[in-house]
């Protein structure tokens, strides 16, 4: 029995949805800690500020001690912080009110204070320096109060300096501000909305847009245009997304010209040998060495071809390794070039072959022997009238560079860097090769890459194409 199983397909958020989710979330944050300073912590935070000010306060009474302007200060202080002040002088165990700035109408130090109060704000800044106490308030007359004091040493007495502040309820401010938060909330709430449409649509637009050029670029068409808009990000991706799509653009060209021409290329050979084996089978005395040579010659091309193909696919594939070894440069071409002497008889070609000495080089011998081969048929498929073909192998600096020149029409400069395509053709329709099967610049190109070596093309249009590489000569003593 088979069992079917439902697939479920998650649909995820989109961008804009992302975007007001994470602000709504950034403002709740802000919110709350809002809510939480202006209500929850607003007593102690009053409460601390209050505390911080009044000791900075007895601080400053207590460097003013003995000061000719001591009292002018003393009053100044209270009535610009709205501080009650008292300076008791301390000698012998009893305390004399030598200075007191009263300023609020129910101040603890001056209406209800009492020894053992003073008694404790002695002892307290006797331990601590500077000593605070909170006194909640038992009166209506009276507010919750802060009282702070600070021991001095002056000309051997002892200084107590005592100073109250009272501390305002904050009840009515926090339920005041908790109306106002409301409002805060609802209204920050919208323009967080408002605001982040209008970031996610700004955001998103250029992206959908993108997104839509895309969907046209995947199924083929590639007349498209990516437009990133206002930001840098996007702006890159667009140039790289209209980049990808002009090679892309490039490449399904450059396969629909290499699948006419690889159909050009099979179908004329396996058309003569159609043609011919009918002619040799239907009519009497046909069956010709003449005939069967044309047969066996067109299968040799098309098995060529095939192997071309399979070698660039290997190479270009990366399945293709380097058997390196030293071998004679100068033996190879020599070798090579003889391959082409039924083309001398048959054709009338000459090949010239400049070398003054012998070349040893280090590499793999049967692609290089390739890539000479597909560089001399490749001036023979392109050579002038005088169908004349020059072989160089020179030296300089430790390094041999091979060359071989054709007399053809040349190439213009500006079709110079695609010739090492697959099937591209300097001319602008594709022609049976004379020899080889059009592939062969494609596979010396990736030999070459293989290689590591350094290659490239010289020519001038109505006067023919040097093509060349450069091996690094070897001493020749690891030849085996």
């Amino acid at each position: 029995m088979t069992q079917k199983h439902n697939v479920v397909r998650l649909r995820k958020p989109k961008m804009q949805q992302k975007i007001l989710v994470y602000m709504l979330i950034f403002a709740a944050i802000m919110l709350s800690v809002i809510w939480l300073l202006q209500t929850v912590f607003l007593d102690d935070i009053y409460r601390s500020i209050k505390e911080n000010g009044i000791k900075s306060d007895t601080a400053y009474i207590s460097e003013v001690i003995g000061d000719a302007d001591m009292e002018e200060k003393v009053y100044e202080l209270a009535q610009r912080q709205n501080t009650c002040i008292s300076v008791y002088y301390i000698e012998g165990g009893y305390s004399e009110a030598k200075l007191s700035a009263h300023i609020q109408p129910h101040c603890l130090i001056h209406s209800t204070f009492n020894d053992g109060l003073l008694t404790e704000m002695y002892r307290g800044a006797k331990k601590g320096g500077i000593y605070t106490n909170h006194i909640e308030a038992h009166n209506k007359n009276f507010s919750n109060t802060i009282i702070c004091s600070s021991l001095v040493d002056f000309e051997d007495e002892e200084v107590l300096v005592i100073l109250n502040t009272e501390i305002q309820p904050v009840e009515a401010t926090v339920t005041t501000l908790r109306y106002l938060l409301i409002w805060i909330t609802v209204i920050l709430a919208i323009v967080t909305l408002v605001i982040s449409y209008l970031i996610s649509k700004a955001i998103t637009r250029p992206v959908a847009k993108m997104n839509s050029e895309a969907k046209r670029l995947a199924v083929g068409n590639y007349d498209v245009n990516f437009d990133g808009g206002e930001f840098l990000e996007t702006s890159e991706l667009a140039a790289t997304l209209n980049y990808a799509a002009d090679e892309l653009s490039k490449l399904d060209t450059m396969q629909k010209e290499l699948i006419a021409n690889i159909s050009h290329d099979l179908r004329t050979p396996l058309t003569m040998i159609s043609g011919y084996s009918e002619v040799m089978r239907d009519i009497p005395g046909e069956m010709t060495p003449e005939n069967i040579q044309i047969i066996i010659d067109e299968t040799a091309r098309l098995s060529s071809l095939v192997s071309d193909m399979l070698d660039l696919s290997r190479i270009t594939g990366g399945q293709r390794r380097l058997n390196l070894s030293v071998f004679s440069l100068t033996d190879c071409v020599r070798l090579t070039l003889e391959r082409y002497n039924r083309l001398r008889e048959r054709d009338g070609y000459r090949f010239i072959f400049n070398c003054t000495e012998e070349f040893h080089v280090e590499a793999d011998e049967t692609l290089i022997l390739q890539v000479i081969y597909n560089l001399i048929n490749n001036a023979i498929n392109y050579s002038g009238e005088d169908k004349t073909i020059t072989v160089s192998l020179t030296s300089q600096n430790g390094i041999c560079r091979f060359s071989v020149s054709d007399t053809g029409e040349g190439i213009p400069p500006e079709k110079l860097p695609l010739i090492w395509d697959r099937y591209y053709k300097a001319s602008e329709h594709h022609r049976r090769a004379v020899m080889g099967t059009g592939l062969g610049l494609s596979i010396v190109k990736n030999a070459l890459i293989l290689h590591g070596a350094d290659f490239g093309v010289s020519s001038t249009v109505g006067k023919g194409s040097t093509f060349w590489f450069e091996l690094k000569i070897s001493d020749g003593s690891k030849i085996s």
